[in-house]
C-alpha cells in the first residue's frame, strides 16, 4: 500500500478541485433543456450532454496534472486489453443522471482513486440546500472523512432502527428479504437513484445502512472510501463467493496481475454499507426470496433443445 502521506494529501486535494469544478457543471445546467441520449432501447439508461462536459472536465484536469495516472469513467469507452496502471481514477460525473433531467436534485459527481485496486482517496460533490448550492465529500485512506472540512462519521447504533433512512434498491423486496429477526427492523426505507448519494448519506449518517444490488465500480469507488474512513464499513460477495466480507481492495489480484481496462468495466458486486455492528448484520440476513415462477422459466430455458448449427 502507499506509504506517502504528502502525496495522498495532494491526491485527495485534487480530487475535491475536481469535484468542484464538475459539480459546478452540472449545477449550472439544473433545471434547463439538455440534449439527451440514450445507452440503451428501452430508454432507461440517459446520458446528457452534461455528464459528457463533466467527464471531459475531470479527464482534462487529470491528465494535466497525473499525466502517468490511468482513468476509467463511465461515459468512456475504453474496452481495451492494456493493463491499468497503479494509479487509477475512477469517475462517475453524474449518478443519478434519470433525477437530473426529471427535475429533482438527488444526484451527485464521484471522482475516486484507487492505487492498485484499494481506494486510496475520493470525492463526491453533493447538491444540498446551502450557500453554494452543494458539498464536497472528501477523504482519503487513514485520513478521516468531511464534508467541506469538517468531520462526519456514520450513525451509531447496534441494529437497525425503525425511524432511522436505510437506502434500499427499487427491486430488492421482489428478490431479497430480511431473517435473523431483522423483520420488521429495517428502518424507514428510501429508494434514491443515485449509488454514490446513498454513499455519501450513509457517511454522513443521514442513512443508517443502505445495500446496493450490483453497483459498477465507478458509482462507488468514492463512496465507499467515504464510508470506511467515517467510521464505517462496506460488505461485499465478490462473483462465486458465498459470504459477505469487509471489501478491501476492489481487485484482490491486482498485486500479482494488474487488470484490464476491460475487464475493469465489467466489475460489478453487491454492497452493504454502515457502521461496524449493522452493515454485517445485513448482509449476513439478506435472504434471497424463493421465487417458483421464476425458477421454472430459468429450468424451462435449461431444458429447451438446443438448435443445430
Amino acid at each position: 500500500m502507499l506509504n506517502n502521506e504528502t502525496l495522498a494529501r495532494e491526491l485527495e486535494e485534487t480530487a475535491v478541485s475536481l469535484a468542484w469544478g464538475a459539480g459546478e457543471i452540472l449545477a449550472s445546467h439544473f433545471g434547463r433543456q439538455i440534449s439527451i441520449e440514450y445507452k440503451d432501447e428501452h430508454q432507461r439508461d440517459p446520458v446528457t450532454a452534461v455528464d459528457k462536459a463533466a467527464q471531459e472536465y475531470l479527464v482534462a484536469g487529470i491528465a494535466a496534472r497525473f499525466p502517468d495516472h490511468g482513468i476509467l469513467g463511465e461515459e468512456d469507452a475504453d474496452d481495451s486489453e492494456s493493463p491499468a496502471p497503479d494509479f487509477l481514477w475512477v469517475l462517475d460525473p453524474l449518478d443519478g443522471t434519470t433525477n437530473f433531467i426529471n427535475g429533482l436534485p438527488v444526484y451527485a459527481c464521484s471522482v475516486g482513486l484507487l492505487y492498485r485496486g484499494r481506494p486510496l482517496a475520493g470525492a463526491l460533490y453533493v447538491p444540498w440546500p446551502k450557500p453554494g448550492g452543494g458539498f464536497i465529500l472528501h477523504c482519503r485512506r487513514g485520513g478521516g472523512c468531511c464534508a467541506d472540512g469538517e468531520p462526519v462519521s456514520v450513525y451509531k447504533s447496534e441494529e437497525p432502527v425503525n425511524n432511522r433512512l436505510s437506502g434500499l434498491p427499487g427491486g430488492l423486496g421482489q428478490s431479497m428479504s430480511f431473517g435473523g429477526g431483522l423483520h420488521g427492523k429495517i428502518g424507514e426505507i428510501r429508494t434514491t437513484g443515485s449509488i454514490a448519494y446513498e454513499l455519501a448519506m450513509t457517511a454522513c449518517g443521514v442513512m443508517q445502512y443502505s445495500i446496493f444490488g450490483a453497483p459498477h465500480m465507478w458509482d462507488m469507488a468514492a463512496g465507499v472510501l467515504a464510508v470506511q474512513e467515517a467510521g464505517g464499513t462496506v460488505m461485499t460477495r465478490f462473483p462465486k463467493e458465498k459470504r459477505w466480507h469487509p471489501l478491501d481492495s476492489l481487485v484482490p489480484t491486482w498485486e500479482t496481475q494488474a487488470p484490464t481496462f476491460k475487464e475493469l468495466r465489467r466489475w460489478v458486486a453487491p454492497l452493504v454499507a454502515g457502521n461496524q455492528q449493522v452493515a454485517p448484520l445485513v448482509a449476513h440476513n439478506l435472504r434471497r426470496r424463493f421465487r417458483p415462477v421464476a425458477k421454472l422459466r430459468q429450468l424451462s430455458r435449461r431444458l429447451r433443445p438446443r438448435k443445430k448449427t
